[in-house]
């Protein structure tokens, strides 16, 4: 069966900016000596860089808050800090979607262990996972063509294939161009002021 779907990115297309960025602010302004856990960071982010570790290792590393947060902590953190950084444009589209009868999914490559606690109007969260209660990465970083295979394989699970002609895609970043060409058509969110433009490629 096919269904036009919605799909959407989160960071600087429903969210101004990087949540994973904001996690570590918010985790610093509680607990300054975690400031050392970035000399782990840069180690494996080196690591990555000369090809002698993977880029999950290195996710794992940045996410340390994780380590230490509850999950009433987390839930407080997305929606003290996240929630307010809406573009209220782009959730009022995602409702409008899911009104139409699209599905709608987010697609992000932040992390479920937080973004589990939206209430956008959503029928299907992909997220970078990780180990209950760790910054362990499970997986794959869902980011560039991992996006596509999440999302096939959630649609494979109710078995649907994509309207492409009648589906919208959106996203800040040419790096979600693997997502949008599973649909016609595709939206730029522009940084300064979540405006949808159409998306032409930068590079």
């Amino acid at each position: 069966m096919t269904q036009k779907v919605a799909l959407f990115d989160f960071d600087n297309t429903v969210a101004k900016g990087n949540s994973i960025t904001r996690l570590l602010k918010y985790d610093l302004a509680k607990h300054p000596w975690h400031f050392f856990y970035f000399l782990k960071v840069a180690f494996y982010y080196c690591l990555y860089l000369l090809h002698l570790s993977s880029f999950e290792k290195a996710k794992s590393a940045i996410l340390f808050p994780l380590n230490y947060m509850s999950d009433e902590e987390l839930s407080d953190f997305y929606n003290q800090v996240i929630v307010p950084t809406y573009y209220q444009n782009v959730v009022a589209e995602m409702y409008k979607k899911k009104e139409e009868g699209y599905l709608v999914i987010l697609c992000t490559a932040s992390v479920e262990a937080y973004m589990q606690y939206n209430q956008l109007p959503i029928d299907c969260l992909l997220a970078t996972q990780t180990q209950p209660d760790s910054c362990q990465v499970i997986g794959k970083n869902c980011k560039d063509h991992e996006k596509i295979n999440r999302i096939q394989c959630y649609l494979k699970s109710l078995n649907m294939e994509i309207d492409y002609d009648h589906s919208y895609g959106y996203s800040d970043s040419d790096s979600d161009i693997p997502m949008l060409s599973l649909v016609k058509h595709k939206k730029r969110v522009l940084l300064k002021t979540g405006e949808m433009v159409d998306f032409i490629p930068k590079k």
